[in-house]
């Protein structure tokens, strides 16, 4: 290959983040492709899934592009308590939200995954709580009127 010709990577981390991006968005439209699409209007069991890959692939594309764009950036070394208890407090949601209702599950999952992070500061992770937990019944219970549990009771 001519020297001119090579195709450099600036931004490793953005690079392979788009990547993983268009790998999982084009797993979940091949996934959805089994499913009925309906239309805009009456959406079938498989109209949001291809959307929300297909927006999964438009950003690993744009992550990719900027990548090869955008100047050199090294990757930092990483953490696997971050990993852990981020998508430990993800699979904990999903177990407690049908025992104890959205408000339980949503402090759950807010104060285990903000022990990822190094600094922990509890007023901010309690607001995050109340926020998140306020959008989260808002549009879910009322919004979308999805039958949630909103306490355990």
């Amino acid at each position: 290959m001519h020297k001119s010709m090579k195709v450099k990577i600036h931004k490793t981390k953005d690079f392979y983040a788009g990547l993983m991006f268009i790998f999982f968005g084009s797993y979940t439209v091949l996934t959805a492709l089994s499913y009925p699409m309906g239309t805009t209007s009456r959406m079938g069991p498989g109209y949001f899934p291809t959307v929300l890959g297909g927006g999964l692939i438009m950003l690993g594309l744009i992550c990719v592009a900027q990548a090869l764009w955008f100047r050199r950036e090294r990757i930092e070394s990483w953490s696997l308590r971050p990993l852990i208890l981020v998508l430990s407090s993800v699979v904990l949601f999903s177990f407690l939200i049908n025992p104890l209702g959205l408000v339980i599950a949503t402090l759950a999952l807010v104060f285990i995954s903000s022990m990822g992070g190094w600094e922990f500061r509890l007023k901010e992770v309690l607001a995050l709580y109340i926020v998140l937990g306020a959008l989260a019944i808002g549009i879910f219970v009322y919004g979308l009127r999805l039958p949630f549990k909103v306490w355990p009771i």
